[in-house]
């Protein structure tokens, strides 16, 4: 199984800049976003009311936020194994 055939299935606003996600292979994980917002494209998102606003995309499985802002699927999907420090198998390369 590869990142790409793990769907992400629900995106949830914790706190803060931290998101709780889960997916198709059980793997759930609050994920710290607010390193990204550093970057130009991501600076809309340090309005907490925005981020707040996250969700998953109605057309690809990937997070987003208003304005066309989005996280790209195989950086969240890392991340969420990281914060999860690797306590659910999901069987991936």
């Amino acid at each position: 199984m590869k990142w790409w055939e793990v769907k992400l299935k629900e995106a949830t606003y914790v706190d803060g800049y931290c998101v709780h996600v889960r997916y198709s292979n059980a793997l759930e994980a609050d994920v710290d976003l607010s390193d990204l917002l550093s970057h130009p494209f991501y600076a809309p998102l340090k309005d907490k009311s925005v981020f707040a606003k996250v969700k998953v995309g109605e057309e690809v499985s990937v997070l987003v936020w208003p304005n066309d802002i989005d996280l790209a699927p195989e950086f969240l999907y890392e991340r969420a194994q990281q914060a999860n420090q690797g306590s659910i198998s999901n069987g991936l390369d």
